[in-house]
C-alpha cells in the first residue's frame, strides 16, 4: 500500500470491471470476444503476450515478474487487490512453461475484471474467462469437429497437440475449450484417457524452455538483466516506483525481499541495482 502513491497512474479513476460476473458459456465468450476486439485480436487470431501485457497496463494493474522456479498450477500467479486504492497487484512467474504462461496471465486478467469476487467463485470465473480469451468459440468449434471425426486416441492427441503449438497454449486448454464448445452445444464430448492426454502435454512441455529461459538465457540472470527486461517487455512500473520509494525512505534489501517473496541474496542483487 505504501507504494501506491508512487505509481504513474491516474489514481482518480476507476478501472474497469465487468457488470456481471457469472460463468455462464456464452456470456464468458461475449466478454472474451469483447475484450479480445479491445485489444485488436482477430477472432481467429492468436492472443500475444503483448495484448495482455496492454491490458494490464490499461487497467492500471501492476505485473511484478518473479523468479520463483517451478511451482504446481496456481502457485505460478497471484493477485493482490487493494480496494482503498483501487489497484490490483499482479504476480507471474516466469519460471513456467511458454505455453502455461498465457493462460495464467489471462486468468490473472479475470481477476482484475472482478475485484469483488473471492475464493472458488473467483477462481472458476478466472479459468473460464482464460480459456476463452486464449482459445475462443470460432477455434474450439472447428478444432471440435475436426479432432471428433479422428476415432484413436492418438491422432486426437496429435490433432490437440497441433492446435497447442500453433496458439502457443497449452494441450490441456485445447481440449477443455474443446469439450466447454462441446457441452454448450449438446454435442458428444471428446474422450480421451487422462493419462495420456496428462502425459502427453508433459512432453509437449519438455520441448519448450520455460518464460525465463527465454527471456534471460540463462537460469540465473543478473539483477540488471532481470530489471531491464521486466520494464522493456512488460512495461511494468514496479522497478521505477520501489526505486523511487527506496531512495526516498532508505529502505533495506529485507524490504525488496519482501515485496518480491525472494531468498535475501537475491533481494540484495535488486537493491544495489536500485539504488
Amino acid at each position: 500500500a505504501v507504494l501506491v502513491p508512487y505509481l504513474p497512474y491516474d489514481l482518480l479513476v476507476q478501472p474497469a470491471t465487468l457488470k456481471i460476473q457469472i460463468t455462464d458459456y456464452k456470456y464468458i465468450q461475449q466478454v472474451a470476444s469483447k475484450l479480445r476486439a479491445e485489444i485488436g485480436v482477430m477472432p481467429d487470431d492468436e492472443l500475444s503476450f503483448k495484448h495482455l501485457i496492454k491490458r494490464f497496463n490499461d487497467l492500471q494493474a501492476v505485473i511484478i515478474p518473479v523468479l520463483w522456479g517451478k511451482k504446481v498450477q496456481h502457485e505460478n500467479a497471484l493477485h493482490i487487490y487493494l480496494p482503498e486504492s483501487m489497484t490490483t497487484w499482479v504476480y507471474l512467474n516466469l519460471d513456467v512453461e511458454v505455453h502455461d504462461f498465457k493462460f495464467w496471465m489471462a486468468h490473472e486478467l479475470g481477476h482484475v475484471y472482478t475485484p469483488e469476487l473471492r475464493g472458488k467463485e473467483a477462481e472458476d470465473f478466472a479459468d473460464a474467462l482464460a480459456g476463452a480469451m486464449i482459445f475462443p468459440e470460432s477455434l474450439a468449434a472447428t478444432a471440435y469437429h475436426d479432432i471428433i471425426r479422428s476415432r484413436t486416441d492418438k491422432s486426437r492427441i496429435v490433432k490437440i497437440r497441433n492446435l497447442a503449438d500453433c496458439y502457443s497454449i497449452s494441450m490441456i486448454s485445447v481440449f477443455y475449450e474443446v469439450n466447454n464448445y462441446a457441452k454448450h452445444h449438446d454435442l458428444e464430448t471428446i474422450e480421451l484417457d487422462d493419462d495420456l492426454l496428462f502425459g502427453a502435454n508433459t512432453n509437449f512441455n519438455k520441448k519448450h524452455p520455460t518464460v525465463s529461459q527465454i527471456l534471460f538465457n540463462t537460469d540465473q540472470p543478473t539483477a540488471q538483466a532481470y530489471i531491464q527486461i521486466s520494464n522493456d517487455l512488460f512495461e511494468s512500473p514496479i522497478f521505477n516506483t520501489l526505486q523511487t520509494y527506496l531512495l526516498e525512505h532508505n529502505k533495506p534489501a529485507s524490504y525488496v525481499q519482501c515485496i518480491f517473496n525472494t531468498p535475501l541474496l537475491d533481494a540484495k542483487g535488486i537493491h544495489a541495482e536500485l539504488t
